[in-house]
């Protein structure tokens, strides 16, 4: 008895210890290209869990899909320049109604200020790595713009589920709803919510 116990220790152990090193990756059958847990961090460096970018993510592929082609990039700009527009006015209207914010509505617009900063991020990446691009003879995504804007734009995902997630705790009725700012909220997450569809649309763009 003493020693299966032992033997069960010793196992959990080693599992402990290869789980610590573990870093999961993932190969673009049509590129050939392996995406590791690194070039998903986040832009505050944090790594994703394995689960939230796995082959079962299907706005995953979709960003990726859509990355095959110029004009599925300049789609994916064109959205993500969408959310930051969105964070910004959601945040000038609850100023415009005049009233303390509560909490809950205090913490999406922080999670709105996060969104931001990751739209510039992706933004950053549109003028530097992925300038080709832009390129007026020949435009072109390569390896390293297609790796790092899956990552920055996939990371901006994560953010705006997180920031429906927080408006959903906005009273909506009740002595503590604000009908100024239940309509901003409404109208925030009512474009928030489309983002999944929206990089769905970019990856059906097949030719640059």
């Amino acid at each position: 008895m003493k020693f299966t116990l032992f033997a069960l220790f010793a196992a959990v152990c080693v599992l402990g210890a290869n789980a610590a090193i573990w870093q999961p990756t993932l190969m673009d059958q049509e590129t050939g290209l392996v995406y590791e847990a690194s070039d998903f961090a986040s832009v505050d460096g944090e790594v994703f869990e394995p689960e939230m970018f796995s082959i079962f993510s299907s706005t995953w592929w979709a960003i990726k899909g859509a990355l095959r082609t110029v004009k599925g990039f300049n789609c994916i700009i064109k959205w993500v320049l969408g959310i930051k527009a969105s964070a910004l006015q959601y945040n000038a209207d609850v100023v415009g109604c005049g009233v303390a914010a509560a909490q809950d509505v205090t913490n999406l617009i922080n999670a709105n200020v996060k969104i931001i900063t990751s739209v510039n991020n992706i933004i950053n990446l549109k003028t530097n790595i992925c300038a080709s691009t832009d390129d007026s003879t020949n435009p072109s995504i390569s390896s390293s713009c297609a790796v790092k804007t899956l990552s920055q734009v996939f990371n901006l995902y994560i953010q705006v589920k997180k920031a429906i997630s927080l408006a959903k705790k906005i009273p909506q009725t009740g002595p503590n709803a604000v009908t100024c700012v239940t309509n901003a909220t409404n109208t925030l997450t009512n474009y928030y919510t489309q983002f999944p569809a929206n990089m769905k649309s970019c990856s059906k763009l097949t030719s640059n």
